[in-house]
């Protein structure tokens, strides 16, 4: 079967030499985790709940309760990779779109409808191996690719109501997107023997699934916040399209929990604190048990400096750092992410203007590794964010 044989090649290559398209530890079970942060939530090293002042985010569906314009955020991430597969040197950039959020507030009822387009998993990725094969009686070299692309995301729709001035309550559902592509390519050079045509396979699965999210977001005191999130995922479905061989296949996703945390230590100074769970079990799915990890924890701290403002505007400075493990393991070792975090966020128009205009920057520095397989990246962050009545 074509979807057999597309798969079981992953393992084959991983092996070999390899030429990353975005990260190979998106080769393992469903991709590479990509969380839906904005660009302060990045600088922040935060699990994206809990954050001072308003926020659109799908990982705080409570947080849109304290936003009172029509909103729009889109968030752009580049993205730098070196590494190193048994001692074969990887370099790759890229680009992805990791968030899309909307928000329209009805303040006669006190609450905020909010849409949102995040991604969840990245599984855009390239191998190649190099080889020597007999052809008519000569031995000649062999070029082997494998090339993944496509992912999954979530769309969603939700609702954040404020009851009173130090609670509020998110609720969103939704549904998986997005797709993936595989594609094998074989590339004899026969020299002057024969012109041998390359031989090439592919095959395409579209992701569904439904999703739900539950939320709050809580002042106990004028100058803490704390807020948390659940994310269930119900059986996410993997069905070939077009020409591509086989049946569906069904993966089970868990719910997936995250608390933040934050403080104000002086008038210009405030601490964020977060963590994540899910434990990745799959008894009746289809990902292998031995690419498992269990449970799965995230870590992440971070401090922003309110710098002095410039007419009505402010530039805020942010610094943090996060630990994550994630989810498949690599060559039967657990990876995990490290990530020094800073940035700053331009308020260009100060809400009582009518108008809100700013601009989240964020810069990391991290790294990834399990057995045979290290990486290192930059990766930045960029939100646009624009409101007005």
């Amino acid at each position: 079967m074509k979807r057999a044989i597309l798969f079981a090649l992953v393992g084959l290559a991983i092996s070999s030499s390899g030429l990353a398209g975005q990260s190979l530890f998106g080769t393992q079970g469903l991709g590479l985790p990509a969380e839906p942060l904005d660009g302060r939530a990045r600088a922040l090293g935060s699990m994206g709940v809990g954050l001072l002042g308003p926020s659109l985010s799908p990982l705080d569906i409570a947080a849109a309760a304290r936003i009172y314009l029509p909103t729009a955020q889109l968030t752009l991430q580049p993205q730098w990779i070196d590494g190193e597969l048994n001692g074969q040197s990887l370099t790759t950039k890229g680009t992805r779109f990791p968030q899309m959020s909307l928000a329209y507030p009805l303040l006669g009822v006190g609450g905020t409808a909010v849409l949102h387009i995040g991604t969840n998993f990245d599984q855009r990725w390239e191998v190649e191996t190099s080889s020597d094969e007999e052809v008519l009686g000569s031995v000649v070299p062999v070029t082997d690719r494998l090339a993944s692309d496509g992912g999954i995301s979530t769309f969603q729709l939700g609702w954040a109501q404020r009851l009173g001035d130090r609670l509020s309550l998110g609720v969103g559902v939704g549904s998986r997107i997005g797709s993936v592509t595989r594609t094998f390519t074989r590339i004899v050079d026969a020299g002057d023997l024969a012109t041998i045509i390359p031989y090439v396979t592919s095959g395409e699965w579209r992701y569904s699934g439904l999703t739900a999210s539950l939320g709050f977001q809580w002042d106990p005191l004028p100058q803490l916040r704390l807020g948390g999130s659940a994310a269930w995922s119900g059986t996410l479905e993997a069905e070939p399209r077009g020409e591509t061989e086989g049946s569906s296949t069904d993966f089970d996703v868990p719910t997936e929990f995250r608390l933040g945390a934050s403080g104000i230590l002086t008038p210009r100074l405030a601490l964020h604190v977060g963590f994540s769970f899910a434990d990745w079990q799959d008894p009746e799915g289809s990902l292998d048990p031995g690419t498992l990890v269990g449970s799965v924890k995230s870590f992440g701290i971070g401090m922003e400096w309110a710098c002095p403002t410039v007419g009505p505007r402010n530039f805020p400075i942010r610094l943090g750092m996060k630990r994550s493990d994630l989810p498949f393991t690599f060559e039967g070792e657990t990876p995990s992410e490290n990530v020094f975090t800073g940035g700053i966020g331009l308020n260009l128009m100060p809400p009582q203007s009518g108008l809100i205009g700013a601009i989240d920057l964020a810069f990391e520095r991290g790294t990834r590794e399990a057995a045979s397989l290290s990486e290192s990246f930059w990766r930045a962050s960029v939100t646009f964010r624009v409101g007005s009545f």
